[in-house]
This record gives structure tokens, sequence and C-alpha cells, in this order.
């Protein structure tokens, strides 16, 4: 099932965002005036969320949330585009588990317009999508239960190459520039791919779960083993250094001076900090019983992330971000919990979440751009 695009992660999050029931709520400050207006954009329709009111926790302004039913947001082409999956209910649908179901293709999305333009259609489902920095590749997986092939495609032509013959896990292949990739295989050696699809080994850590694999100038930073080990590996001296255990993701800064780390403390319960990047922690920003989807600023000031509170009764469920500068702590969404990774867009004054939701054996998704200032 596609909707298990986020693989690996979702599973270590405890996969509670499947069957969560989503109510939208906009937490800001007491005297809020909130109005609703319901849009059908070329057949998708969406609901414009209005909220001026500032928040009482920080100087920063939600201006209003745009709610997008029916598709899957997976990252930002530009300020009004985002590449989106969505069932493709052109083609034949297929018996799984006793219910039809549709492929997944991708697409691009416009705002505005409500318009969508076919990226990648067939009846293979495709998606766990990821621009490149300068937004003309795009990193993405022809998926099969929490594995996938990754292909990078030429958003100018159109044209994909192939990055690897072998699948990898689907939560797996970030950029590390404008033209590479980098991810695990499933034996846990880590491969570079251009965007011609030339690949190159890069390490081997000697583990066979290696995870969580990212970088940062000459840093790369991965995870190993049942104690969860980050380490970070150097490319030029070809040092390996352990930096901590029990670490569930770990996330550098634009500028690579900063590591935002989600760590398990015990059962139950995790903390994000920030660390510099040699991971010696400097404060604590969120804990609960899960802290998924974070995701930096493109100017290095905020973290954005989705928390679940330890305690059912406490209200602290949903999207928050905070301001490093001051540590204050800005509510987005309330009771939701999300199914990828917060996205940014390119002028830091939008953000990308996506949510799904089991209703009547069928896996309900929606998007929402949540507008800042």
């Amino acid at each position: 099932m596609m909707i298990i695009l986020s693989g690996g992660r979702l599973r270590r999050a405890g996969q509670v965002v499947l069957g969560t029931a989503l109510v939208l709520t906009t937490a800001c400050s007491s005297g809020n005036t909130e109005s609703r207006q319901v849009v059908d954009k070329s057949g998708t329709q969406i609901t414009v969320m209005d909220n001026t009111s500032e928040s009482v926790y920080t100087k920063l302004k939600l201006e209003g949330i745009d709610k997008v039913e029916g598709v899957r947001g997976m990252d930002w082409v530009s300020e009004d585009v985002i590449a989106v999956d969505k069932e493709n209910r052109n083609l034949t649908p297929q018996m799984i588990e006793g219910t039809e179901r549709y492929p997944h293709n991708l697409y691009l999305h416009n705002l505005s317009s409500g318009e969508e333009t076919a990226l990648q259609e067939g009846d293979k489902n495709y998606g766990s999508a990821q621009l490149s920095p300068d937004k003309k590749h795009i990193l993405y997986k022809e998926a099969e239960d929490v594995v996938g092939l990754g292909y990078i495609m030429n958003l100018g032509t159109g044209a994909s190459v192939k990055v690897d013959e072998a699948p990898f896990r689907l939560e797996e292949g970030e950029w590390t520039d404008d033209g590479h990739v980098i991810f695990p295989s499933m034996d846990g050696t880590v491969y570079r791919a251009d965007v011609q699809g030339v690949k190159e080994t890069v390490m081997k850590p000697g583990e066979a779960y290696v995870h969580e694999v990212g970088q940062s100038g000459n840093i790369i930073y991965y995870v190993t083993g049942e104690d969860m080990q980050l380490s970070a590996y150097d490319t030029e001296t070809k040092q390996t250094k352990v930096l901590k255990k029990s670490v569930a993701w770990v996330i550098p800064s634009p500028d690579g001076s900063k590591l935002a780390i989600v760590k398990r403390t015990k059962p139950g319960e995790m903390v994000l900090v920030l660390c510099d990047s040699e991971g010696n922690e400097q404060s604590e920003l969120a804990s609960g019983q899960q802290v998924f989807g974070t995701s930096w600023s493109p100017d290095g000031s905020k973290l954005a992330y989705s928390l679940i509170a330890e305690n059912p009764a406490d209200d602290q469920n949903g999207v928050f971000i905070t301001t490093l500068e001051t540590g204050e702590q800005t509510p987005l969404l309330g009771d939701i919990e999300i199914a990828d990774q917060l996205r940014w867009s390119p002028s830091g004054k939008k953000l990308l979440a996506s949510s799904a939701v089991l209703k009547d054996n069928a896996f309900q998704i929606t998007t929402y751009v949540i507008r800042l200032s």
C-alpha cells in the first residue's frame, strides 16, 4: 500500500499516523477570528482557513492554512507549485487484500489554480519525491512495500535515470548538492549517484542496517545498530567518529553548524535536542511519545516538527515551530499526526505537511500548506 511511503520512519514512529482521526485546529491566541472558504479548483477541493492573529508564544504570525484533499504533498518545486502523489483513477485498480486500490502516481500541483501536470504515471506506485536544492531534478521511488527503486528525473526534459539496480528503503535518499544524491543499500553500503545515474561507493560502515544517511559539507552522518549509534564520516580524512547513541533521526542545519537530533531517552519518550556539528547538546527543544518530521527553515533560524504528547490527555499534539534565537514555540496545526517530513518553501514563508487517516478501509490523504509571516 502506498500509504507507507515513509517506510521505516513510520514504523519507527509507531505508525500512529495511519489510524488516527484527523481534527484540524488552528492553535493560536484566544480571541482569534477564523473564516473558512471551500474552493473547487480543477476538481480538487481546497479549504482555506484564514487566521491573522499573532501567536501568544512568539512573534511568528500564522497567516492561514490551505487544506488540499486527496493529494500527498511531497516537496516544493516553487513558492506556488508542489510535487504530490495521488491515486491515478484513470488506470485499472488492483485488488489488494480484498479492496480495490489505484496506483499512486506523481504530479505537479499548482496551489493557485489547482491544475496538475503529470510527472510519472503508470501501473506502478511512485512516490517519496524530493527536489534537488536548485529545483531542477527530482528524486523519487518506484515503490514495492517498504522498499523501492530510486530514480532521478530531469524536470526540464522529463527524462529519468535509475540511481541503482537494486531497491533500497523508501525513507532513505538525500540530496547532497544540486547534482548528487546519497543513499544506503540494503546491505549497508553507502552510495552516491549523480543526475546522470552514475553511481559510486562512498563508504562501507560494516553494518547490515545503515539508516538516516545524510551529508553536510564533507561530513556524512548515519545511524547503525540496535543501540542507534550516530556516527560522522569525514570524506576527506576517511575517518569515522561516533557522536551519540539512542539516536532516531539526525537533521543537519543548512550551513552544517548545528544538528537537530531526535533521541530516545526511555521507552515511550523521544526528545528533540539542538546540538553542534559534533553532537554536543546545546538545548532541549521538545519531548513527547514521538517527535517526527523535523525540518530546518532555509535560513536555519527555525525548526518545524510534529509532536505526539506522552500523555494523551495533554493538548500538545500537532505541528510546531521553534525559533532558535528565543527558544519560543509556535503551535500551527493541532491534534494532527503527519505522514512525511515537513517541508519549507524556498522563501521560508510556507510549510508543507501531509496526513493520512484510515476511514472505511481506505486512507484519506490531506495536504496542508501553512502560510507564515
